[in-house]
Parts: C-alpha cells; sequence; structure tokens
C-alpha cells in the first residue's frame, strides 16, 4: 500500500478536497504532527481515525515501525498541522525511506501557504530563494540574514508564531530599504496582510501583540 502525503488547509477548512477526505477515511491510520490540531480537523469531518505522531524527537525511531506497516500491506496517510507535509515539517526521513525501498507514494496537492504568499507579494518571484525557518537563536538568526545581502533574488522565510517583531528588527537592520510581503494568517478570518519595508511594517503592526503563522517575502534590490 502507498504512503499518501496529504496537504490539509493552511487556516479554512472549506479548502479540504475531497479527495483528501475520501484517503483520510481510507487510511488505516493517520501520521501527524501534533494530536491537537491533526484531532480538531478530523472531528470537524467527522473522520475517526488512530494517529500516530512524528516529531523532531522520535522521528528516527518511529519511522521504521510505521515503513514496516506499509511493507506488511497498511494504508497510511501522513498530514501536518496545516498545509503541505513533509514541507518544512517532520517527515523526511520516513519518506526517504520509501523511496529507497520503491514504496509508493500518493502525493494529495492542496493549500500552500509559501505559494500563497509569494503570489500574493506582488514580486517577480521568476526566480526566488526559499530559506524556511532560520536559526531561533537572535546571534545566528542575524548572520543568517547578512550572509542574503548579495543575493539578488526574492527570498521567502518561515518563523515561529510568536517572533515576528524580532524578525522584522532584523530585517530592518539588514535590509532597511527592501519592500517586504507579510502573509499573517492566510486563508482565516484573522487574515492580515503587511507591506512596506520593516520599519513601516512594524509601525503598522505597532503595540499590537500579533501570534500567528506567517510567511515573510522580501522583495530582490
Amino acid at each position: 500500500m502507498p504512503l499518501n502525503l496529504i496537504t490539509t488547509p493552511i487556516g479554512n477548512y472549506a479548502d479540504m478536497t475531497l479527495r483528501a477526505l475520501r484517503y483520510l477515511k481510507e487510511s488505516d491510520y493517520i501520521i501527524c504532527e501534533e494530536y491537537k490540531e491533526a484531532s480538531k480537523l478530523l472531528k470537524f469531518f467527522g473522520i475517526k481515525k488512530e494517529l500516530k505522531r512524528i516529531n523532531e524527537h522520535n522521528e528516527n525511531e518511529d519511522a521504521e515501525e510505521i515503513f514496516l506497516d506499509l511493507v506488511n500491506g497498511k494504508n497510511i496517510s501522513i498530514i501536518s498541522d496545516a498545509g503541505t507535509p513533509v514541507f518544512a515539517d517532520p517527515g523526511k526521513n520516513l519518506l526517504k525511506k520509501c523511496i529507497d525501498f520503491n514504496i509508493k507514494l500518493e502525493f494529495l496537492h492542496g493549500p500552500n501557504s509559501v505559494l500563497a504568499a509569494i503570489v500574493l507579494a506582488g514580486f517577480d518571484i521568476s526566480r526566488f530563494y526559499y530559506l524556511g525557518f532560520l536559526s531561533p537563536k537572535s546571534d545566528i538568526r542575524k548572520k543568517e540574514i547578512y550572509s542574503l545581502k548579495n543575493l539578488n533574488k526574492v527570498f521567502v522565510l518561515l518563523e515561529a508564531p510568536y517572533r515576528l517583531k524580532q524578525i522584522l528588527t532584523d530585517l530592518a537592520e539588514v535590509f532597511p530599504d527592501r519592500q517586504i510581503f507579510i502573509g499573517f494568517d492566510l486563508t482565516m478570518l484573522t487574515e492580515k496582510k503587511f507591506r512596506g519595508t520593516a520599519k513601516d511594517i512594524l509601525s503598522q503592526i505597532g503595540e499590537e501583540n500579533l501570534k500567528g503563522e506567517f510567511v515573510i517575502v522580501v522583495d530582490k534590490v
């Protein structure tokens, strides 16, 4: 049986596809990133399935057990908390093992916050550079951002929900004049779109303590 990589909504459950729902219902069990988010999604659609969690702490050992279940004919699906599984999320070790041993893979595409943000940014995205998550340590993160000074491409960053102001402060220091787009809680009722320099956006946010999922797109020179 295949490993099904199922993309789930990035916020708005109405974006769930009929094919994704069918595959989830037919799964013997579902691999998730966090029980809370996965349970909420399945409950919303009336799906009752066993969940197994994979994260950075247990992926190496649990991937082996899941792989053996696939070899023995179990129908298994993997989802992330939101969006595309394995993309900046756990599951890479399991995916590689499936590729190495020629296990069939089914990819069910759907909402993706990075693609949504780079389109909404309105920048020239004929060439763009995806960095994903930077270091949570301030000094290392600044070095990573400084390393991008000579990159003449649009680049995309992800960050933890509570570090928006910190990374904007770093960007204001390194790229004071670059135009930036931030897609915050895309597709949700709380969706916000910020445009301008890092300093402009910090001013737009003001004293508000925003906490949510966001994607940062920085324009080229």
